[in-house]
């Protein structure tokens, strides 16, 4: 066990929690001396009570376990609702005062499982792709990506051992590929997203960053009672290698990377082979950003009205932009989607997942954030996507790779990571 719990991966957390070695106040108490070591380098924070959470962690030593999750602390993306603490959805300014009387139900989730809320992490203003405050803790110099910025540089720092993150183009794919995360964007309302900033229903989604696969399985089978692994075949996972329209324009060492994970995968005897998905699959991204941009439009409308002065000018040009779009566009876009969704699982019959870059390179200088290149395409399908840490770049920081499943088929995805990722490490 690490000298620091705050170390730990949350499996062996969990592990010293349920033997008795560690005691739920004895890890917050480390989480809450990491934060208030790191914080003002990191910027992970937009609201922590050291108090409140060393109450909850005392009430979870005083009782019976609940889960595997009994007495670990989580961070959350402040675009969930949570009725102790504020929910500021990235704009303190705006929402200035807001205190939801409600959990959404992940957090209500979380709490049954006894878990201990920790605090609430900084998020882009509005939950939008601009920068925030955050650093990332690998580098301070670099961005931790958008929007669950702070969620992933809270568990990449050893503030948390578990965050939730949202996502509705790569909110939370990207930050875990920059800071060396594993990230889930499960199959589409697995985790209710409710209570919660919306940004475009479509796609909205409530996903998890951990340290590896084996705390991925074991927080989502804690939160939504699903088996955390489908047995694997026997051979297992027939990989299909998809590089995408957007291969010809990846820096050098981002392709090479990819040909040596996929050929470290052979190597280790896995069936990997090339996956060859028609011309409509290109459309995705297209029809992806169009739907976002209708849907937010609308959703921000009390904004668009009441704080107009107060919004960014990108913000207010990519609304308008929304505002302006046809009904007749906007329904062609998710028919076209909703095709792409059914013939999605055919389309991939020869392979158990895809594998894809994770990223367009290394986390970008900390005034950019990044973009969803290889990230964006695959949320109209509606599937598990995970990030999974995958080499370096030429300055030393994390690469990883997609792995992209069938909807609803979370657990066999998460199975097939574990092995990837025993591969790849």
């Amino acid at each position: 066990m690490a000298s620091d719990p705050a170390d730990l991966p949350l499996t062996e957390a969990a592990a010293g929690l349920a033997a008795g070695t560690l005691s739920s106040v004895a890890l917050t108490r480390a989480c809450l001396a990491r934060i208030a070591a790191r914080e003002a380098q990191v910027g992970a924070f937009e609201f922590v009570d050291p108090e409140l959470a060393l109450a909850q962690a005392r009430a979870r030593d005083a009782e019976p376990r609940r889960s595997a999750l009994h007495g670990v602390p989580v961070a959350i993306k402040d675009v969930i609702d949570t009725h102790d603490m504020p929910a500021l959805w990235g704009d303190p300014a705006t929402y200035a005062g807001r205190r939801p009387k409600r959990d959404a139900p992940v957090v209500r989730a979380l709490r049954e499982a006894g878990a201990v809320m920790l605090g609430k992490t900084v998020v882009s203003r509005f939950g939008f792709w601009w920068p925030a405050r955050t650093r990332n803790p690998l580098d301070l110099s670099r961005t931790p990506g958008s929007s669950s910025s702070g969620s992933a540089a809270a568990v990449a720092a050893g503030m948390a051992p578990l965050a939730l993150g949202t996502q509705t183009g790569g909110s939370i794919i990207r930050p875990a590929a920059f800071c060396g995360l594993v990230g889930l964007k499960p199959t589409h309302d697995w985790i209710a997203y409710r209570n919660s900033r919306d940004f475009a229903p479509s796609f909205d989604v409530t996903g998890l960053l951990t340290r590896t696969v084996g705390d991925l399985a074991l927080a989502l089978a804690a939160i939504t009672g699903r088996a955390a692994y489908a047995a694997p075949a026997q051979a297992g996972p027939r990989v299909g290698l998809y590089r995408t329209s957007d291969w010809a324009a990846a820096p050098d060492y981002v392709r090479a990377n990819f040909e040596r994970c996929a050929q470290a995968l052979a190597a280790a005897g896995l069936a990997v082979g090339e996956a060859a998905l028609g011309p409509d699959y290109d459309r995705l991204s297209d029809a992806q950003h169009l739907i976002v941009q209708y849907e937010t439009a609308r959703l921000f409308d009390w904004e668009l009205r009441e704080k107009r002065g107060a919004l960014d000018a990108g913000v207010a040009a990519l609304l308008e932009e929304g505002l302006a779009i046809p009904q007749a566009a906007y329904n062609d876009a998710m028919d076209f989607c909703a095709g792409m969704r059914a013939r999605f699982p055919a389309d991939i019959a020869a392979f158990d997942l895809l594998m894809v870059p994770g990223s367009e390179g290394e986390p970008p200088p900390a005034e950019r954030c990044g973009g969803n290149a290889f990230i964006r395409m695959w949320m109209p399908l509606h599937a598990p996507d995970l990030s999974l840490p995958a080499g370096k770049g030429p300055s030393g920081l994390p690469l990883s790779v997609q792995l992209i499943g069938r909807a609803g088929q979370d657990a066999a995805l998460i199975a097939a990571a574990r092995r990837i990722e025993a591969v790849l490490a």
